[in-house]
């Protein structure tokens, strides 16, 4: 009787490979420092697509700590030396937070941490740390709509921001705001409805089946086209519905917020 076959050993991949050498690099530089370090996001869940999907992390710095801007400087060296490789530097999402800021009364709408960023902590894969201390939180409904609120209200003002900043000519530049921007504010409002386990790229789909927002999906739909390579014809045009779909969106979760 024949052996049974062998299952096919997935082939590393960037995100793979990036994951491995990030979490040894920072092990190294920062390691007593490291409460936590998790991959996130659709990396994390095993349902990203290649050249589409961001390898998100989170970074958590312990509380008793003593130098904190020099931590800082030591995290950003090593974040800047993956992101001046041409591999990862498209791919590389890092967020670090101090252990303080995962605390109740600590998050608010003026805070850098809202209840999505610990809803998906939740869900992470722990690579340096015994405990996930995303999970000393509880995360309700009414919290992870307010966290979505303030998901799509901080991108609709980095969106304005960057328009703002950014000189008319620039349209690679305007194009990728305006994407970004618009593919996080659906995000955003897939969270506020109840959607759950989806990824950037059937945001879409999801937006055009689920959205009770009266916005139409082909913003969305070409927010994602363009991240994958497709050509937009009028930059300016487009920059201006994105702001209009995300303005959308946030305007009904105010008035849907209790």
């Amino acid at each position: 009787m024949s052996a049974p076959p062998k299952p096919k050993r997935k082939m590393p991949d960037e995100y793979d490979v990036l994951t491995i050498r990030l979490t040894a690099k920072l092990k190294k530089e920062v390691g007593t420092e490291i409460a936590a370090f998790l991959l996130v996001g659709s990396v994390g869940q095993g349902n990203y697509v290649k050249g589409d999907s961001d390898c998100d992390f989170y970074l958590v710095i312990k509380k008793d700590r003593d130098k904190q801007v020099e931590i800082l400087q030591k995290i950003g060296m090593v974040k800047a030396e993956f992101e001046n490789d041409p591999q990862y530097s498209s791919i590389l999402d890092l967020m670090v937070f101090f252990e303080e800021d995962l605390n109740e009364q600590n998050i608010n709408a003026s805070s850098i941490v809202n209840w999505v960023h610990i809803w998906t902590g939740q869900q992470g894969v722990l690579k340096i740390g015994k405990d996930n201390p995303f999970n000393k939180l509880k995360v309700t409904e009414k919290k992870l709509k307010l966290g979505a609120t303030q998901m799509c209200l901080d991108n609709v003002f980095i969106m304005r921001d960057g328009f703002l900043n950014t000189p008319a000519g620039n349209t690679d530049e305007l194009a990728f705001y305006g994407s970004e921007a618009a593919i996080a504010c659906a995000q955003a409002l897939l969270v506020f409805i109840g959607e759950k386990g989806f990824s950037r790229y059937n945001v879409p789909e999801l937006f055009k089946e689920k959205s009770p927002v009266k916005a139409s999906p082909k913003v969305v739909i070409d927010a994602r086209d363009f991240r994958l390579g497709a050509k937009i014809d009028n930059v300016t045009d487009f920059a201006e519905k994105c702001y209009d779909f995300g303005w959308a969106i946030l305007e009904y979760m105010i008035k849907n917020t209790k």
